[in-house]
Formats: structure tokens, C-alpha cells, sequence
């Protein structure tokens, strides 16, 4: 019988590609990113394509443990794998959070996930100045043949996606308002607080908000979002605080935080 020791677990999230040192332009691999990164687990970052994946999305993973690889689609079932086979632990838990509070937790991770974000990235792809900049800023590495071709099939792509999910069913106006309504909502839930249930740690709505924050606060390509962001002091303070902790190499979002704190 071997006596060799079971290797650590290891994650590779599977997303689209990341800039050096800089938030995904995915909030959604940028969130499961903040959890791994929280946790302690060894992870690395692969860089992949939505038709590559289990379910048509990013990200998903592949999650070594225990002498096998299982692949998990989808950032909140990838957590609750990790979590639930005690690959990590379980933020909610740790910070000792009631069943009430883990409740509200996940009302208002629905919040974000499934209504304000969409209006966010509605605003990114259907907006044609900002789509403009986020065309830049994700493929403006690629060689131009082959450029303009992949920006206009991701647009396609992701209007489509936006479309049948509904927010791209709202005018400019409406998906505007959603973001403002949470933009007011999340501050005055923030507001006199380090963490959202007051708790001397982060939790995992904390992970949440920060992973969505710095994915939203790292572009140019939704300005209307990030100018509110960039007027709170409550949120700036919250941004910088998790990406000091976390990810230090965002030197970037560190400076546009600060650039912000000026002018407030």
C-alpha cells in the first residue's frame, strides 16, 4: 500500500482571458476568483471560451482532490462543491451567521447576480460608445484581421444572452434605474459597516459584492455604474479595503480608487 501523501487540492478556474494583474472582465469568474483567493486554496487561472464550457458559460472548473479531477460548472455551484466536500471553508459559518442572516444573504446575491448585473453589462454591449471601450479593452491585443470579427460575434453572443434573460427588453432608462435603485440599496446597506452583516469578517455576500465591484470599477466600458460606485465613500472604501486584502496586485483599480477619494 502506498505511504505516498494525497496531494493539496487544487482548482483550475476556467474563464475567459484575464488581464495581468487586473480584475476578469467576467464578474462572474471574478467572483469565484475572490472566494478561491479567500479561502487559501491553490488555484491557478485558465483561459477558455463560453462554447468550451459544461454549460455554454464561464466559468467552470477543475477541481483535483482526493486522487481525482471533477469538472463543476457555474461559480455558485463550483463554491458550494468546494464548501460542502471541506475543500473550504465555509465564510457564513466561520463568521457564525444566523439562518436569518444566511437568508438574506442569498435574497440579495439574486439581487446582483440576476438583476443588477445584467443591467450592467446590458450597458457595456448594447450602448455602442461603451461598447466601443470594451471592445478595446478585451480584445484590443488581437491582430486586427481577426479582431473586429470576434468583438462582432461576442456582442452578438452576449446581446442574445442579455436579451433572453430580459434586461435587454429595457429601454436605456430602465436598465439605468435598476442600477441606480441598487446602487442606493447596497450603500445604505454598507454604510457605518467593514463587512455586510457587521461581522468582523468577510462572509460570503462580502466576496460577492467585492468580486462584483472590482469587475465593474476595473473598466471603462460602464460608466454610468461606476461613476455612482466612484461617489461613495461608504463603497470606495469597502472596494479598497477587499482589494488590499486580497489582491494587491490590482494596482490599477487601487489607483482609480484613490483618484476617486480625491475628489469625493
Amino acid at each position: 500500500m502506498s505511504t505516498k501523501p494525497e496531494s493539496h487540492p487544487h482548482v483550475v478556474l476556467w474563464g475567459v482571458a484575464k488581464p495581468p494583474n487586473a480584475p476578469s472582465s467576467s464578474g462572474f469568474c471574478q467572483k469565484l476568483e475572490v472566494f478561491l483567493r479567500f479561502s487559501g486554496i491553490s488555484y491557478e487561472v485558465g483561459e477558455t471560451v463560453p462554447m468550451k464550457a459544461p454549460k455554454g458559460k464561464v466559468p467552470f472548473a477543475d477541481i483535483k482532490h482526493d486522487g481525482r479531477t471533477v469538472t463543476v460548472a457555474d461559480s455558485h455551484f463550483i463554491i458550494l462543491y468546494l464548501i460542502e466536500k471541506g475543500l473550504i471553508k465555509d465564510p457564513d459559518t466561520v463568521a457564525g451567521l444566523t439562518p436569518a442572516q444566511k437568508g438574506e444573504s442569498r435574497a440579495w446575491q439574486a439581487y446582483i447576480e440576476e438583476a443588477l448585473y445584467p443591467a450592467i453589462v446590458r450597458d457595456r454591449w448594447y450602448i455602442d460608445e461603451n461598447y466601443a471601450v470594451t471592445s478595446e479593452e478585451i480584445f484590443g491585443s488581437m491582430a486586427w484581421p481577426i479582431r473586429p470579427m470576434i468583438s462582432w460575434f461576442f456582442r452578438r453572443r452576449v446581446m442574445q444572452s442579455i436579451w433572453n434573460i430580459g434586461a435587454g427588453r429595457h429601454s436605456q432608462e430602465e436598465a439605468q434605474t435598476l442600477q441606480k435603485e441598487a446602487f442606493e440599496a447596497l450603500e445604505a446597506r454598507m454604510s457605518s459597516r467593514l463587512y455586510f452583516h457587521d461581522s468582523e469578517q468577510p462572509t460570503r455576500i462580502d466576496l460577492i459584492v467585492y468580486g462584483f465591484l472590482a469587475n465593474t470599477l476595473a473598466t471603462s466600458g460602464n460608466p454610468y455604474w461606476a461613476n455612482m460606485v466612484f461617489r461613495s465613500p461608504t463603497l470606495l472604501a469597502f472596494t479598497k479595503r477587499m482589494t488590499s486584502l486580497l489582491f494587491p496586485e490590482y494596482e490599477s483599480l487601487l489607483r482609480r480608487i484613490e483618484e476617486a477619494e480625491v475628489l469625493n
